[in-house]
């Protein structure tokens, strides 16, 4: 054994394990932690009676006499009806809308008739002059609106509760 011949270790230290990467980005949950808040919906001022031009109608307010009569409580123009009568004759003027409260309505739908008895405008079935543009015909359940056109007026017989027949008086046009 001479010096020099004393084995040497051979090779070099082995690098360590690198340990794994856990600095990895993990996929997102889809954003539902940044959630972008939603306006709550506005109020809307919207009057429960829309008057399509306002000022353009004459306003009429009808009430029942329990289930015997109809009695136009209130006429703007003071030519429909007397007022605080029993199913008086109404007469409308052609041309002109008309803006009716029905305080009753739930309990009295209103509706103008032909002779025939076919509904012309009514708060509780089809009738034949609704879809008229020239009528205009607006339900809003405490109040209607019309405008009595020279067609409605030709048909026009008598107005009525739909529920109760003896809420009924004759109904006419100018």
């Amino acid at each position: 054994g001479e010096a020099g011949d004393t084995p040497s270790p051979t090779g070099t230290a082995s690098p360590t394990a690198t340990e794994p990467d856990d600095s990895t980005p993990t996929a997102t949950d889809g954003g539902g932690n940044s959630t972008t808040p939603t306006p709550a919906p506005t109020e809307s001022g919207a009057d429960p009676t829309p008057t399509p031009t306002p000022g353009s109608a004459v306003d009429l307010v009808i009430e029942s006499e329990g289930f015997s009569a109809w009695v136009l409580a209130e006429d703007e123009s003071g030519e429909v009806a007397p007022t605080d009568e029993s199913n008086p004759t109404m007469t409308f003027g052609v041309g002109t809308r008309y803006a009716v409260e029905n305080n009753g309505w739930d309990t009295h739908p209103f509706a103008l008739r032909a002779a025939d008895d076919s509904p012309l405008l009514s708060q509780s079935a089809d009738g034949s002059y609704e879809d008229d543009d020239a009528v205009d015909w607006v339900d809003d359940g405490g109040t209607f609106a019309f405008t009595m056109t020279d067609d409605l007026a030709a048909d026009l017989n008598y107005y009525t509760c739909t529920v109760h027949s003896s809420m009924r008086g004759e109904a006419e046009a100018n």
